[in-house]
């Protein structure tokens, strides 16, 4: 079996056949028109064709690791992931791709993840593979609500302003590179211990988005779509990362 199987014909491989006969009879001022069209169509065809590769793709990784698969979209608030940041914000929210199963005694997911933001004239996608886990523990723990992300030169700003981060004296590079804030500081401060904060400072060239709250810890890289081949390691380093905050 084909790990890219040919899709069934859609809607749009029928424009080139039906544009060219058009073209060939129409008068110039016609092709103003019609060539935006056919580009338009082509492009939809073209991410059509990219999207059911990566489907095809994602739903082999969900068989190698043992796990569930569902293609079809969905809001990620009808897994119940209510009140993490990354899902606040932006229109057109969707999720597709999902994987889901369990390491050990938590529920994990993996899906890719969209979002627009700005208006209609200014307006920008972004795209990033998310791994949520859902710490189910015996003895009622749960994670603290905190955002953790990218330090942007815009933050600046906030820090003005009076929203201030939650920093570590004794992590200076940490706290240069990440913005962390959350409802209780000193709560934020034994999750991030030692081992978590090596890992996330190692990654220096596109670093890491940590949200959590309550029994959820959602793990991802800004506008970052996760290969299919490199999934399974992804999955590990965000497991590795989960361990160490909840060692506690």
């Amino acid at each position: 079996m084909k790990l890219f199987p040919k899709p069934a014909p859609e809607w749009y491989a029928v424009i080139p056949a039906f544009l060219f006969p058009v073209l060939y009879s129409a008068e110039v001022d016609t092709w103003v028109y019609i060539v935006p069209i056919g580009l338009i169509g082509f492009i939809f065809y073209i991410a059509h064709l990219r999207a059911k590769k990566r489907t095809a793709a994602m739903r082999a990784v969900a068989k190698s690791l043992k796990m569930e698969f569902q293609a079809g979209k969905f809001h990620p608030n009808t897994l119940g992931l209510d009140g993490i940041d990354l899902f606040e914000g932006g229109r057109s929210r969707k999720a597709v791709n999902l994987i889901k199963g369990t390491l050990e005694d938590t529920n994990v997911l993996i899906f890719d993840y969209h979002y627009i933001t700005g208006g209609p004239k200014n307006s920008a996608q972004y795209s990033q593979t998310v791994i949520a886990f859902e710490i189910c523990s015996k003895d009622g723990f749960k994670l603290p609500q905190f955002t953790c992300k990218p330090e942007r030169f815009y933050h600046r700003f906030a820090d003005v302003l009076g929203f201030k981060d939650i920093n570590f004296e004794q992590y200076p590079e940490f706290s240069k590179a990440y913005r962390l804030h959350g409802d209780s500081a000193s709560s934020v401060r034994k999750i991030f211990n030692e081992i978590v904060i090596q890992q996330l400072e190692a990654e220096s060239k596109h670093r890491w988005n940590v949200d959590a709250a309550g029994q959820w810890l959602v793990i991802h890289k800004y506008d970052k779509i996760i290969k299919p081949d490199d999934c399974p390691q992804f999955l590990s380093d965000c497991t590795t990362l989960l361990n160490a905050m909840t060692l506690t």
